[in-house]
């Protein structure tokens, strides 16, 4: 394996072990047996376990703003754009995976600076993304901002009920009634 393609594997591995596990628990030697190097190779690539953390978060980021980017293309509406984005976040629960940035943010406290401002901007992007979707349309005591963080919580937190339930229709009620809520709230639904 070259030396781009095992780096690709590394942040690969490392992606699915984040969100499987925690950036916590794994460690260089779980990378190093997974993609079949030493662990001497996975700091070749690697110095830090923060450079790595890094890395993983940016790329996700980065990743995910050309889904939205996708969704802003596609979506035939609000309600459509917002089921597409939910379905983002629903991608890889059933072999137990949850939102890498989420799964980051349930250890803020245990993970560098740095990895940590990766994630915060992670969820600025989205709340950002979230607001233009919703729109200027204040409601007493809701701005959008307010409406955009709300739906983006309640993502994250029905990915983790669904997976302490080990079902992902779960998450697929907790999804769909937050955008009835928000759509009936803004208006893209009529009642």
């Amino acid at each position: 394996m070259d030396r781009v393609d095992t780096r690709g594997a590394l942040l690969d591995h490392a992606t699915r072990l984040v969100r499987t596990r925690g950036y916590s628990a794994f460690s260089y030697a779980d990378l190093a047996t997974a993609v079949g190097i030493r662990k001497a190779s996975v700091h070749h690539h690697f110095a830090t376990k923060e450079q790595l953390g890094v890395e993983l978060v940016a790329r996700y980021t980065d990743r995910f703003q050309a889904r939205l980017a996708e969704i802003d293309t596609l979506a035939t509406g609000p309600v459509d754009a917002l089921e597409r984005y939910a379905a983002l976040y629903r991608e890889g629960l059933t072999d137990g995976e949850a939102c890498l940035c989420g799964v980051i943010a349930a250890e803020i406290a245990a993970v560098p600076a740095a990895v940590a401002a990766g994630v915060a901007e992670f969820f600025r992007v989205n709340r950002i993304w979230l607001a233009a979707l919703i729109g200027n349309r204040e409601t007493p005591g809701q701005t959008p901002e307010d409406l955009a963080a709300t739906f983006l919580a309640t993502l994250e937190g029905a990915i983790f009920v669904a997976r302490a339930h080990h079902d992902v229709a779960v998450f697929d009620r907790i999804a769909a009634t937050a955008i009835t809520v928000l759509a009936m709230d803004r208006g893209f639904l009529q009642t």
